[in-house]
């Protein structure tokens, strides 16, 4: 379990990270007194758990809340505060507890033993997140691209499910109006196809990925995935799907449409 520790009062946070080392020994517990280090140590780690401080000198820990909900959205938002006024807000976020300080042992034992999302095993080998923004993981840490265009065309690959994608398509995707066929374009996508091929190698999933003489496709059988789970008939894994997909990438939105049908024909059912 991986629970992260948000809070700009450094007696606040050393408490309440000693009750946790009390309760949860061999749980990794991170810690951040600023909202811009809680994001960035989200994006490295698949936080389980965040304890998270509502009021905060740089931005209201209801805000942020929802910025974490939408890089981790299993992840389990408890607020701690001094301020019981902010229960109501704090329910509808669906939060998975909400506790006043000084936060006590016999509080804390609570809230993790009732989670929103309980916490699974960690995941061993490839696993690609969709919810929230797109995440590629190995062994539970963040796969890091060396170019944002080798993320993306991941991502529009997983995004397809399969269905091969031409040179010409995935080059309007990742170039927008800018795809123009130049010999500089080529050579620079041809680098990114590389790259993507030689990061998927280094961790031994080479063989998702697909490649003919103009198209490119991976195997979705192959990949662990929210996205391909929430498709899934006899599963929960919309549970997980908050209207956030792939947000970072303006033409994942479409597929929103999708996943939101899907949940209401499951309601109906």
């Amino acid at each position: 379990m991986n629970i992260l520790v948000v809070d700009d009062e450094l007696t606040a946070l050393k408490h309440l990270i000693r009750v946790l080392n009390k309760i949860v020994p061999d749980a990794g517990i991170y810690q951040a007194d600023e909202t811009e280090d809680a994001l960035t140590l989200c994006h490295r780690h698949e936080i389980d758990v965040v304890f998270l401080d509502i009021v905060m000198p740089d931005q209201s820990g209801l805000v942020l809340a929802r910025e974490i909900k939408k890089i981790r959205p299993l992840c389990n938002v408890v607020l701690v505060t001094a301020h019981s006024q902010y229960a109501l807000d704090a329910l509808r976020l669906y939060v998975s507890d909400y506790i006043l300080k000084p936060a006590s042992r016999a509080d804390v034992r609570q809230a993790l033993a009732n989670l929103r999302y309980p916490v699974r095993e960690e995941r061993k080998g490839l696993y690609v997140q969709c919810f929230g923004n797109f995440e590629v993981f190995y062994d539970g840490k963040a796969v890091h691209f060396g170019r944002a265009k080798v993320k993306e065309m991941f991502a529009y690959l997983i995004d397809r499910r399969g269905a091969a994608v031409t040179n010409s398509a995935l080059r309007a995707i990742l170039w927008g109006d800018k795809a123009d066929g130049s010999e500089k374009q080529m050579h620079y996508f041809a680098q990114i196809v590389y790259e993507l091929r030689a990061r998927l190698s280094e961790l031994g999933c080479l063989d998702v990925f697909l490649q003919s003489r103009d198209s490119y496709a991976i195997i979705p059988e192959k990949i662990p995935c929210d996205y391909y789970m929430a498709l899934q008939k006899d599963t929960k894994g919309l549970e997980g799907f908050n209207g956030e997909y792939m947000s970072q990438y303006d033409w994942a939105e479409r597929r929103i449409g999708l996943l939101m049908r899907q949940i209401e024909k499951e309601k109906r059912e």
